[in-house]
């Protein structure tokens, strides 16, 4: 995937980012955007949609005209380090440590950033523990010394002293231990050796600190106390040497030298943001900030969730109005200034947030990223072995020639990653991948479903043995994303709980599904419970499909046909079919219209095409007279609508055969004979993995039409249904439209 892909219009030189850090990708200077106060960007968008790409993007480029820190608050490193010693670190001290490194490595214009205060701040927790012996609290001081400042602030004199009063102290305490706390002895002998400068920075910072009253000594004494006490103590703590570190940025700016040799703005870039400990540092900038305590460093983060995450908000409604959103799509720049009001601290931290959602690829975007891929495919730059066992229709690409019929097979490929991919920059490029190994010989037969089944080089496969790209693009955004507050013993379980769920439509339907999977378990997830956490991961909600996303409906699909022996396809379907059929027939339904409608819907999905003719037949208006024939309309709309229209894998297909009249059903009447044809015609156009067959749907007026050959009430809505069906197909438009089904194409 090119870094830069999708995100022109935020990156190029009058764009959000430049104009957040002043500085261009070139390095030209642009005005500032905003100040003092500045929002906190949270980049938000699902799995798959590229915003930490984008982080790494503006480290890589503008990083190199203006410090930029990047640091995952998912990487399990800095849990591991603070584990080593909890009682003096937490994973909060160990990322501000690796940003002051990075900002102590800035190599650019004004040189390295140094950390002072931050270094105070680390040096007195470090020194804090009362159960550690003195060599234990000695070590975990001296683990700081490569933060120790260098320079002007110090006037040359800590950093040379320090050093050697650490090296005399550790002799000492050979001899005997010290007859003082380690703290105390740390703390003097800093204020000893400091330069007037340096305790006059000490004392604006640190004696703000709660209780301090102007003294830093205390105020260093008291967040070291602080953070032993953890809970509430520490957070405070924590979210002090936050801004102790973001004021040694600023002092690095506001001096003599930094007026002269710096320029624009720095930026603190954190992946992964939306968790534990992402939302830790996010929150004491927002706080701050809200409080009045701003400072020039640009927050660029990452959430998962439209909204950025329930910790911006508080219980009112009303904070759902607090925040500032704008998309790239929606032009220029979005306009931002923090709402008057309110008593801070009290207010929902999403005031000072500025959500960007992250762009979906435009089909041109997307067809040069396809063609990108297949030229490497196919010049051997990342070949890919063959698929045993795949369709007959697609054969691995060669090296010489191309096949005939190659633009209409191009043309096909394409259109199933866009209906796949809906713009998601990492299923474009996995399915674009998947296309660079196949040759499509009859793009008429060819499937969405086959080119899931695409087989690529996974690094993560013993030789890079080839899988087929869903089972990568599963891994990638559902098997490594696992959402934060799912239960541990319910990890090993995720990825199939949701293959299930992939077939249901409402809450209560997918409940039928948790209940009967989850038999015998003792730990137990709801289907509601995971509705929220599929929110939670940023996946989209649907009202008409319990998995909202169709490129992830699909993959989950896919899944789901090939697991266990006994067919869960089937089994899942049978048991919704039958959890409908038992409820009273004309039973209200959101879903389908009627239960016996939805018990139809799943028995057409296991290939039960009786059933389902049988059902509309009967409910016609000709033979029910409750029924409207809009009504009708809606519940043929339904029965052969999605989850069902999936690709019937491994199954004979007629349902093409059905729908001309060429294989005709045995049995039934004139009535009967038109309902089976016209359900099989709109089941195969809905099931848009395939081309719309344009004489398939040259036949729906026909067919509509004839329905209404006899006198039945409401005829007129068949004659209106033809002709905004024929509209539908002629623009490829699904006849009944939803959240995740729209624009299709």
């Amino acid at each position: 995937m090119s870094d830069d892909l999708g995100f022109g219009k935020l990156l190029y030189d009058d764009g959000l980012v430049a104009r957040l850090l002043g500085k261009t990708r070139k390095g030209r200077n642009r005005p500032l955007l905003y100040g003092p106060d500045l929002p906190v960007v949270l980049l938000t968008g699902g799995p798959g949609m590229g915003k930490g790409r984008l982080l790494r993007c503006v480290r890589d480029e503008f990083g190199r005209h203006v410090p930029a820190v990047h640091i995952d608050c998912a990487a399990p490193a800095h849990a591991e380090r603070a584990g080593q010693h909890p009682s003096t670190r937490s994973e909060v001290t160990e990322a501000l440590r690796e940003m002051a490194v990075q900002f102590g490595a800035w190599g650019g214009d004004g040189g390295p950033i140094a950390v002072p205060r931050l270094y105070a701040g680390l040096v007195a927790v470090a020194a804090g523990d009362p159960l550690a012996g003195s060599a234990t609290g000695l070590e975990e001081v001296r683990r700081h010394d490569d933060l120790l400042p260098r320079g002007s602030f110090w006037g040359g004199v800590l950093h040379r002293a320090f050093r050697s009063y650490l090296a005399a102290l550790a002799a000492l305490l050979a001899a005997q231990p010290l007859a003082t706390p380690l703290i105390t002895a740390i703390l003097d002998e800093l204020f000893e050796r400091v330069s007037s400068e340096g305790k006059a920075a000490l004392e604006d910072c640190y004696g703000a600190y709660s209780g301090a009253a102007g003294h830093p000594r205390l105020g260093l004494h008291g967040l070291s106390v602080d953070f032993q006490q953890g809970g509430e103590g520490r957070a405070n703590a924590e979210s002090f040497l936050f801004r102790a570190l973001r004021e040694d940025v600023e002092a690095a700016y506001t001096s003599v030298r930094g007026r002269m040799a710096r320029a624009g703005r720095p930026a603190v870039l954190l992946d992964h943001a939306d968790n534990a400990l992402g939302r830790r540092l996010l929150r004491p900038v927002l706080l701050d900030r809200e409080s009045g305590h701003h400072d020039r460093v640009a927050v660029f983060a990452t959430a998962r969730r439209a909204d950025g995450g329930r910790f911006l908000y508080r219980s009112t409604d009303a904070d759902a109005d607090a925040v500032a959103s704008w998309g790239p799509a929606d032009g220029g720049l979005p306009v931002w200034q923090r709402a008057r009001g309110g008593v801070a601290g009290l207010v929902a931290p999403a005031r000072g947030v500025l959500l960007v959602r992250m762009p979906t690829l435009t089909t041109e975007q997307q067809n040069d990223e396809v063609a990108r891929l297949q030229g490497r495919g196919q010049g051997g730059g990342a070949g890919h072995a063959g698929h045993p066992g795949h369709a007959g229709h697609i054969s691995h690409v060669g090296h010489a020639g191309h096949p005939p019929g190659e633009h209409a097979s191009r043309l096909r490929v394409e259109s199933g990653i866009h209906r796949l991919g809906g713009g998601r920059p990492r299923f474009v490029t996995r399915l674009g991948e998947g296309a660079a190994s196949l040759r499509v010989r009859e793009p008429g037969a060819f499937t969405d479903w086959d080119l899931l089944d695409a087989p690529v080089r996974s690094r993560d496969e013993p030789e890079g043995r080839p899988v087929p790209v869903a089972d990568l693009l599963l891994d990638d955004l559902i098997v490594r994303q696992l959402p934060e507050e799912l239960p541990p013993e319910q990890h090993d379980h995720w990825l199939d709980l949701l293959s299930h769920l992939s077939v249901a439509h409402t809450g209560p339907c997918a409940q039928e599904l948790m209940l009967a999977r989850q038999a015998g378990r003792d730990e137990r997830l709801s289907a509601y419970r995971v509705a929220e956490l599929l929110a939670d991961s940023g996946w989209p909600h649907c009202p008409r499909h319990f998995i909202g996303d169709r490129g992830l409906r699909h993959l989950l699909m896919r899944r789901l046909h090939r697991m266990g022996a006994q067919g869960a396809w089937d089994a899942d379907h049978a048991l919704l079919r039958d959890h409908f059929a038992s409820r009273f027939p004309t039973a209200t339904d959101d879903q389908c219209g009627t239960a016996a409608a939805h018990a139809a819907h799943h028995h057409l999905a296991m290939g039960g095409a009786e059933a389902a003719v049988d059902h509309l037949t009967g409910a016609f208006p000709l033979r029910d007279a409750t029924r409207t024939m809009a009504e009708w309309c809606e519940e043929l709309l339904a029965i052969a609508g999605a989850p069902c229209a999936a690709p019937l894998a491994g199954d004979p297909d007629d349902r093409h055969a059905r729908a001309l009249g060429e294989a005709p059903p045995t049995g039934g009447d004139w009535l009967r004979r038109r309902v089976d044809r016209l359900l099989h015609a709109v089941w195969l156009y809905e099931d848009r993995t395939r081309p719309v067959d344009q004489a398939l749907t040259g036949t729906w007026r026909q067919l509509l039409d004839r329905l209404g050959d006899e006198p039945v009430p409401g005829t007129e809505v068949l004659t209106r249904k033809a002709g905004e069906w024929a509209q539908l197909a002629q623009e490829r438009q699904p006849l009944k439209p939803c959240a995740c089904t729209r624009h299709l194409g």
